[in-house]
């Protein structure tokens, strides 16, 4: 038998297989292209937080501590640059206590972000100086 080609089966398997590649690679493409946007996000989020805490955290003066939370406490701003949707919430709660000897402050900063899902969260203490 002298066959020339392909028969029609042996194309049609092919044509399957190729289809069955091609779909797979672009629902990965399409996972792939998610996840590096929601990481993106979190990554500012997470520079946003920090750079919250670290203005926070440099007016620990014996001038500036006792109106931290007065300053600070439920602060929110929304929209950041290429983030118009991204919102921080600033909370700042003092702990003192005489028994045992106790001054300090909690500083929590939580960003959220409609499309990235579960909100970033970064707390500090921060002693009394």
């Amino acid at each position: 038998m002298n066959r020339k080609g392909f028969t029609l089966v042996e194309t049609l398997v092919a044509l399957i297989i190729l289809t069955v590649v091609a779909l797979s690679l672009g629902r990965f493409v399409g996972n792939f292209l998610h996840v590096v946007g929601t990481s993106t996000m979190r990554t500012v989020a997470t520079a946003v937080a920090q750079e919250q805490i670290e203005t926070i955290r440099s007016q620990t003066s014996a001038t500036a501590y006792p109106t931290m939370v007065s300053t600070y406490n439920n602060q929110t701003v929304t929209g950041f640059p290429g983030f118009a949707a991204m919102t921080r919430l600033t909370r700042v709660t003092r702990t003192t206590s005489n028994s045992p000897r106790a001054d300090y402050t909690t500083i929590t900063v939580t960003v959220s972000e409609p499309r990235m899902g579960t909100p970033v969260n970064l707390t500090v203490v921060v002693a009394a100086p």
